[in-house]
C-alpha cells in the first residue's frame, strides 16, 4: 500500500494531466460529429489491426492441426491412388491428350534388373507381349523419362536406359519451349546434357527441362531434370548440363507408355520425308 502511495504521490502530476487529457477528448468527442467520426474510425482500425495480429496468432497455434489433416489427407489419396494402381496393374489404362490430340496408353511395371555403370545401360522389367508391350514404347517412373522399350518376351521387356550413349531425347526448357536433344554424358548417373540450344535463348539455373512431345515415343510436358547453370558454347549454339530427375540408383517402379497414334504419324512421316 506504501509502494503505491508513493507511486502516486511521485507521478501526481503526470497522472493529473493524462486525466485531464482523457476528459477535455472525451467531451471534445461527444460535443462534435466530426470528431466523433474520426474517434469511430481511429478506433476501428486500431480494432481491425489487433484482430487481424490475434488471427495471425491463432492460425500459427493451428500449424500443428493443419499438418495433422494434411498428412491424413496425403495418407487417404496414397490409398486410393494404389488401389487404382491394383485394379490396372494388369491392363493398360487409356488417357487421351487434350493438348496433342494423341491417346496415350499406360500399364504399370516394376524393375527386375538394371545397370547403371555402363556406357551403355539397360533395364529389364516384368511386364511383356502377354500384356501387351511392344518395342518403341516409352519408359518413365513418377520423378521422370527412364527410357525405350527395344526387347520384349512374354513376361519381360529389356528398356535401353536414358544412361545409354545411345539414348537420345528431343527435350524442351519448359519456360519458354526451346527444345534440343538431351543425351547421356557418360560419366555420372544424375547429369544429362541438353544440346543444340540457340545462344540467345535466356536460361536460368534451376529452369525445368520437359519432353518436347515431337517424338512419337512421349507425350509433352514429362518430367527430365533441372538445369545445374553449367553450359558450353559452341558453334551457333548451347550444350546446358541437366540434373536429371531420376535417381536410376533407386529405380523400382515404372509405366510403360504407349502412343496409340504412332504409327500413323511414323508413317506419314517417312513418307513425305522420303
Amino acid at each position: 500500500m506504501r509502494s503505491l502511495l508513493n507511486f502516486l504521490l511521485r507521478f501526481k502530476t503526470l497522472i493529473l494531466f493524462l486525466i485531464l487529457e482523457a476528459v477535455a477528448l472525451v467531451l471534445i468527442f461527444s460535443s462534435h460529429n466530426y470528431h466523433q467520426t474520426v474517434a469511430y474510425n481511429a478506433a476501428r482500425t486500431v480494432s481491425g489491426f489487433v484482430s487481424k495480429r490475434i488471427d495471425a496468432g491463432t492460425n500459427y497455434f493451428r500449424l500443428r492441426q493443419i499438418n495433422e489433416e494434411l498428412v491424413a489427407e496425403n495418407i487417404m489419396l496414397r490409398g486410393r491412388l494404389e488401389a487404382l494402381e491394383a485394379g490396372m496393374q494388369e491392363q493398360f489404362l487409356t488417357v487421351d491428350d487434350s493438348l496433342s490430340g494423341i491417346s496415350y496408353s499406360y500399364l504399370n511395371a516394376k524393375v527386375v534388373n538394371n545397370s547403371v555403370n555402363k556406357q551403355k545401360n539397360f533395364i529389364t522389367i516384368d511386364r511383356g507381349s502377354r500384356h501387351g508391350v511392344t518395342r518403341g514404347m516409352g519408359v518413365a517412373s513418377a520423378t521422370g523419362v527412364v527410357g525405350v522399350v527395344v526387347g520384349v518376351s512374354p513376361r519381360y521387356s529389356v528398356v535401353m536406359s536414358l544412361l545409354n550413349a545411345d539414348f537420345r531425347l528431343s527435350a524442351s526448357i519448359a519456360r519458354n519451349d526451346y527444345f534440343g536433344s538431351l543425351a547421356w554424358d557418360g560419366i555420372s548417373h544424375r547429369y544429362a546434357t541438353l544440346s543444340e540450344i540457340p545462344h540467345h535463348v535466356s536460361i536460368t539455373e534451376g529452369d525445368t527441362i520437359v519432353t518436347s512431345g515431337y517424338s512419337a515415343i512421349f507425350p509433352a510436358g514429362l518430367l527430365v531434370g533441372t538445369l545445374t547453370g553449367e553450359q558450353e558454347r559452341g558453334g551457333d549454339f548451347l550444350s546446358l548440363k541437366v540434373m536429371l530427375s531420376t535417381d536410376f540408383k533407386r529405380l523400382t517402379n515404372v509405366f510403360l507408355i504407349g502412343s496409340l497414334n504412332r504409327e500413323e504419324k511414323q508413317n506419314l512421316e517417312a513418307e513425305v520425308t522420303r
